[in-house]
């Protein structure tokens, strides 16, 4: 199979990234893989990561760009699949498919919940693809409620590796962790999560990641009187070599998420979380199995499951098992079933 992946503006940052290169070192083994990707990431460490095999090309500036991903259509044989990240690219190539009569086939493999986004009309453009790969339950029910049909949806999750390797405890009693993009408010919500840390006593928190509002998140975490208990680490390539002990719990507060890879990643360490219930959240999380939900906005109720996560006796082995349908032979035998059946 030609296996043209098409992505839209990464940082190089995020779980997609992550995802990407399990995806696609996996496949290139047994197909012809083509990342396409329509920025230069300002990080590229995770593109040193991908297998030699695997052809990437990088379209830089606005008219480049689309005249290349156009050429890259029109070019393209019948025993084609573009699978794309970006809607913008999937309206695309279904217009040069339908105005030159091309045979190549179109899959949707969105990372983002559909509804709780502006970005583009999912409604219109969505169905406009051959198939669609699901990351969450939330996205496949979005897409059948769109009018497509169920056939053409798989549901596949993301590739999670099994960690063998476990982490000494934490001499803490309540050592938490968040790692990601760092906004006050919006997607990622960080000062839901520093209300909630002022209202536990004893409890520090590592942060690792940057964003736009770091400044911002610091500064309001000092006028909290949390400072002190609170480390600012900035982006790291490589998180699971940084940290050295088990924390507590990896913490959550997304007003929404696609399938968020540190979660799983957490989990696969053997690591509760503790997440608000953002759409899609139960994909992950299993309630007293693997960690803690709590209402959205609630901030006494986080608070509540943050002291409540050394009470519970959850095991490295109990929450790693909780992931299962996770784990690459799992994973990439439905995804590989869901290419062969859109043929």
């Amino acid at each position: 199979m030609k296996l043209k992946f098409l992505c839209m503006f990464l940082s190089g940052t995020g779980g997609t990234e992550t995802v990407l290169v399990k995806v696609l070192n996996e496949l290139c083994h047994q197909n012809e893989i083509e990342l396409i990707l329509t920025n230069r990431p300002q990080e590229d460490t995770w593109l040193k990561k991908l297998d030699p095999k695997i052809k990437l090309s990088i379209y830089d500036g606005k008219f480049k760009r689309l005249s290349r991903i156009a050429w890259t259509f029109l070019t393209a044989s019948k025993d084609t699949y573009f699978i794309s990240l970006s809607p913008k690219m999937i309206k695309l190539g279904a217009r040069l498919r339908q105005l030159f009569h091309k045979r190549y086939k179109l899959i949707s493999w969105i990372h983002f919940s559909l509804n709780e986004q502006n970005m583009f009309d999912a409604q219109t453009t969505l169905p406009l693809a051959d198939g669609h790969l699901a990351i969450n339950s939330v996205i496949k029910e979005q897409l059948i409620s769109y009018g497509i049909p169920k056939d053409t949806i798989f549901l596949i999750h993301n590739p999670i590796e099994p960690v063998a390797k476990a982490l000494k405890p934490s001499t803490k009693p309540k050592s938490f962790f968040y790692a990601g993009r760092i906004t006050f408010l919006g997607q990622k919500n960080l000062k839901e999560l520093l209300d909630a840390l002022a209202l536990v006593e004893d409890a520090t928190l590592d942060v690792y990641g940057t964003g736009e509002d770091l400044e911002k998140c610091q500064t309001y975490a000092a006028s909290l009187g949390i400072a002190e208990r609170i480390t600012w680490h900035g982006f790291t390539a490589e998180l699971w070599e940084q940290i050295k002990v088990r924390p507590s719990a990896l913490i959550l507060t997304s007003t929404f998420e696609g399938l968020p890879m540190i979660a799983l990643e957490t989990a696969a360490h053997g690591i509760p979380i503790i997440c608000s219930n953002f759409n899609g959240y139960r994909d992950i999380l299993q309630e007293d199995r693997n960690g803690f939900s709590y209402q959205l906005h609630n901030i006494e109720q986080l608070a509540q499951k943050m002291n409540m996560i050394d009470q519970v006796a959850f095991t490295p082995e109990q929450i790693k098992s909780s992931i299962q349908a996770f784990y690459p032979q799992t994973y990439f035998k439905n995804f590989e079933e869901a290419l062969h059946k859109l043929k």
